[in-house]
Order: C-alpha cells, then structure tokens, then sequence
C-alpha cells in the first residue's frame, strides 16, 4: 500500500516518528511522508521515504503575503498530496493542522491517535483511532502501524540520509580545528524551560578543561550562538562549532564522544546517529522523550510538568554540571567497553 504519514514538525519530532516510517516500510509499505519545508533535510533520501510533501512553512505564515498567495501555497501542497493516489494516511501529529491536511489528502482511509494523545478534535477526521499504553513518544508512533496490523518488532531503527560529504565536512571541520571525538555540548532548546542554565555550562565545560577533554559548543540560532559564546567565555574553554544546517549538524554530532543537551533536536538526532548522550529533562518527562539504550542517560529536574516558558517554575539548574559530568563519563564508558549502534528499543 501507499501511505502518507503527517507529521509537520517539530525537529526532534520527526526523529521520533521515523521509526514508524522504518516498520512500516519492512512490512512492504511505500511510504510518503509531508512535513514543514525547514525539517526536509532530515527526510531528503531517506532509504524509506519514497515521496515528501514540504509545506512552506514561512510563506503560509508571512503577513505581508496577500491572502490569496497564501492559499495558493496551501493548495498547491494539497494537490501534491492527491497526486500520488495514497491508499492509507496517518496522522503522527494529532493536531487541528494536521487533521486538516487528512481530510484534504481525499484519502480514503485515515489513522489517527485517539484523545487524548490527539488533541484539537483532530481524532474525528481518523477512520481508525489508536490507543496505547506506551509511554516513551516513539514507541506511541510505531503504535499506530497496528491499525494495519503492520508488526512491530526489534529496535528503533532512524532510517536518515546517508549525508556521506556532511560527515566528510565535519571530519575536516573537527581537523582544522584540533578535535578529536569531541564533548559536545548543546546550549539551546525550543523551550526556555528546558535550557540548562548557562551557569552550569560553563562549570560543565570547567570540568572538561580540568581533565584536558575536547569541547564542542553547538547552538542554531542567533541567540543560541550569543549565548554559547557567553557560557564559553565564563568557562575560558570550548570551541565554538561553525554555523551548520541540519545535514551538517548531524555530521558533527555523528564524530562527537558524547552529546549534553536539554530535551531538543539535536539530542534526538545524537540517537539517531548513534552517539552517545545525556539528556537533560525538565518539563517534560524523560520516560517520554529521553534518549533508551545502554550508551545514553537522562536526568530529570524538578518542576511542573509541560510548562513551556516560566522558568521559575522549572527547576533546570537542580542538575549540576558534576552529575552531568559523571553521566557522560558513564556513556562514553558503556561505548567503549561495549561498542554499539547507541539505538534504543
């Protein structure tokens, strides 16, 4: 069968949902997949995904569009969506937009999580509406192949692109610039609530320096790379990573020893391309989104549950940079005596 999977965004969560894409693909399944145009890269010469839809995301959000430009953009993916003749669509992301775009697939059958991992009302444009006990995020996406009694079996599996030259620039990015398998450190997150306080990077990056170990600082956005320049000037260690897209990002990832970040994208991506991580949590649960497998830890602040921008209401810098520090000592440790994909399952 043909089937479209939707799920628009955002970065760590199009990690999440790819090894739906995987089982669904083994099983014998074309796959498609429509996302926001920024997250493409991920999905650009996936093994598995044989069509992707982008939706332009800033066009459809620029005011000083006229309105109808803005609908011709929008309709222009709908159509997209038509063209292939999907058999099957599935709604990854449970949300108003996104059930939007289902109804205007015109396919005939539609999945969906059922309330209340679907919120919005979106679960009413889903035919079949999927339960599940599952806690951990991915393991709530590959439920959905059981609406095609699609088997779901063995570990996550993150069917990327290859980025084969992305992984070659950073080789000699990391050359030119004197590290070898690097600590890398993250500094930004989506949500304020979930940044690891820059006081406690810069000890973390301390700590490093104390022990001679190589510190990559990476960041992705304008902020992000103000305040990773501020928290490596506290520490007076760490190398600032260059400016990289997704393709690139992951290729540094991909080189480092151990990645350190808030519950993000590039945390999610560290996974993917089996790098060790530690995972710092705070308004969200770490069962739910943290990083599974013998090469990766999580820590969890206290705070109240998905709070997106109050950070006194998030406790964030109760982790300490030694706990931290032990904990990616720990996982490089678990790599080296016991190599492995650093997949979870």
């Amino acid at each position: 069968m043909r089937i479209l999977i939707l799920r628009l965004g955002a970065f760590g969560d199009i990690i999440h949902t790819l090894p739906l894409a995987a089982d669904l693909a083994a099983a014998g399944h074309e796959v498609g997949w429509c996302c926001e145009d920024r997250w493409a890269p991920l999905l650009e010469d996936s093994p598995v995904i044989q069509r992707l839809h982008r939706l332009p995301r800033r066009r459809l959000r620029d005011a000083t569009r006229s309105a109808a430009d803005r609908l011709t953009a929008l309709t222009e993916v709908m159509h997209s969506l038509r063209i292939p003749g999907y058999d099957v669509v599935i709604d990854a992301q449970g949300l108003g937009k996104s059930a939007a775009l289902a109804l205007a697939s015109g396919v005939a059958l539609r999945i969906g999580h059922a309330p209340p991992r679907a919120r919005e009302l979106s679960w009413l444009a889903s035919h079949r509406r999927v339960s599940t006990r599952a806690v951990h995020v991915i393991d709530q996406q590959r439920a959905l192949a059981s609406a095609l009694a699609c088997p779901v079996l063995g570990p996550w599996r993150f069917p990327l692109p290859t980025w084969a030259d992305q992984r070659a620039w950073a080789d000699s990015v990391l050359a030119a610039l004197g590290l070898d398998r690097p600590w890398i450190l993250n500094v930004g997150a989506g949500w304020p609530t979930k940044v690891w306080p820059e006081e406690r990077q810069g000890e973390f990056l301390a700590l490093l320096k104390n022990r001679g170990l190589p510190a990559l600082v990476v960041w992705g956005s304008p902020g992000e790379k103000a305040a990773a320049e501020r928290v490596i000037a506290r520490a007076g260690y760490g190398v600032l990573a260059p400016d990289a897209d997704l393709p690139r990002l992951a290729g540094l990832l991909a080189r480092g020893a151990v990645v350190v970040s808030g519950d993000t994208g590039p945390l999610h991506l560290a996974l993917a391309v089996g790098t060790p991580s530690v995972g710092l949590f705070g308004p969200v649960p770490a069962e739910r989104n943290g990083p599974r497998g013998r090469a990766h830890r999580t820590l969890q602040a206290p705070g109240a549950a998905w709070e997106r921008r109050d950070v006194t209401k998030v406790d964030m810098g109760a982790i300490s940079a030694d706990q931290v520090f032990r904990a990616a000592w720990d996982a490089v440790g678990e790599t080296l005596l016991s190599p492995s994909d650093g997949m979870g399952h």
